[in-house]
């Protein structure tokens, strides 16, 4: 990063129909910890809906995940409830047609940006994760819902940002019909529900999922998605538990996924398993490492967001469940084990509920997204000494039940 660059932290709002963005650098003036004054914007991601007597109710778009296309001047937000009316939500929280919302990257960052230039269908329902291919052009979003319904996701849509259009959607393997009860359900199972979504650069370039439905990570080359048709995967690898995010080392060497919970019984997972990407790329067998997480009260910590530093050794997760932080290691033989772990502070008593994570390019700082579902603004944004995870800031109002966030420094 340059003396003259600009840091900024982009944390989708959930219940709140927009995203928050912040000045990081700002965020670290002590005069500003605790308070929102390092939220330059919050943008809208949907529309508004026009009542029969004239007012405007916002629709609901559950931004959730978003990623950053600095060639083409563009941001992403994936709203993994398109844009549905409130009463639509309040009937059926599952299994809403998805929309990404794209806007002008330049206006976003200097606070000019209020709505998207577009908001374009994904054709799929419940999407999450999203990732941009190497030629910097696509965009890929998993599609983590089936219509109607919290099971049934089995799609990954490719999207040319550039041209403003939905492509296709590639067609993951599933079997038999969607669970028509929510999780957790011995139905579920025989569809992915993809959530995380990561892309691995190297040769070939790799899809990675991870599918909360089946419990399992699965691989595609980049090269069969972004052409369509029915591909099988690469490999498909069972996990301890339904998986949600995932992340691809800055080497593109290994795959980090964190194991939330299983959808057939409920019981909430505690492991961060890693993938050696190399040896998938060769033949190999693609061996998997999980790494526990310890402390905390004896409950899982039911892990969500994990991301690596930028020296590829180190890889941090949030714990949702216990409102924790983790630093995990890598040892020789593509062994890992928890290195440093901190509680954060929610507000007001709330517990912080992390979820999303990321790391600023010189490795220095951690920022983590989170809080439980509440009032409007409610969420938190935390910034912490990233290797000995010590809490420096705190920014308040960046959503409402905040998921994923993405950091940019330009």
């Amino acid at each position: 990063m340059s003396a003259r660059a600009r840091r900024f932290a982009l944390v989708s709002g959930r219940w709140d129909p927009s995203i928050a963005v912040v000045d990081i650098d700002a965020a670290l003036d002590p005069a500003y910890d605790g308070t929102d004054r390092a939220v330059i914007s919050r943008p809208r991601v949907t529309p508004d809906q026009i009542e029969h007597d004239g007012t405007r109710v916002p629709l609901v778009g559950l931004p959730v995940s978003l990623v950053a296309l600095p060639a083409l001047n563009r941001l992403l937000v994936v709203n993994h409830a398109g844009a549905t009316s409130p009463v639509a939500m309040v009937g059926q929280p599952h299994g809403h047609a998805g929309a990404v919302a794209l806007f002008d990257l330049t206006a976003t960052l200097g606070g000019k940006a209020s709505a998207p230039e577009a908001l374009l269908p994904t054709g799929t329902f419940g999407p999450v994760g999203c990732a941009v291919a190497p030629d910097g052009r696509h965009v890929l979003v998993a599609a983590g819902e089936g219509e109607g319904l919290e099971d049934g996701g089995r799609q990954i849509s490719v999207i040319d940002v550039s041209a403003t259009v939905l492509r296709h959607n590639f067609d993951m393997p599933h079997a038999g019909s969607p669970c028509p009860r929510p999780s957790p359900d011995e139905g579920f199972g025989g569809f992915p529900n993809p959530a995380g979504l990561a892309i691995a650069r190297g040769e070939p370039d790799l899809v990675l999922t991870a599918d909360g439905g089946s419990s399992a990570l699965s691989v595609f080359r980049l090269a069969d998605v972004l052409s369509g048709g029915g591909h099988p995967p690469l490999a498909r690898l069972p996990l301890p538990t339904g998986p949600f995010g995932v992340a691809v080392s800055p080497d593109g060497t290994q795959a980090a996924i964190a194991g939330r919970e299983c959808p057939r019984t409920g019981v909430e997972g505690n492991t961060v398993s890693f993938l050696d990407l190399a040896a998938l790329r060769q033949g190999k067998p693609p061996a998997l490492f999980h790494a526990e997480l310890g402390g905390g009260d004896g409950r899982p910590s039911r892990p969500m967001g994990v991301t690596f530093a930028p020296d590829s050794a180190s890889a941090y997760v949030a714990g949702y469940r216990t409102g924790t932080v983790s630093r995990l290691e890598r040892g020789r033989g593509g062994t890992w084990s928890e290195a440093g772990r901190v509680e954060l502070t929610g507000e007001d008593g709330a517990p912080p509920c992390p979820r999303g994570v990321a790391v600023t390019s010189d490795g220095a700082l951690l920022l983590v997204a989170g809080g439980p579902r509440g009032a409007a603004a409610s969420s938190v944004l935390w910034l912490l000494e990233a290797r000995r995870l010590v809490p420096i800031a705190r920014v308040k109002g960046v959503g409402n039940e905040s998921y994923f966030l993405e950091v940019i420094e330009i």
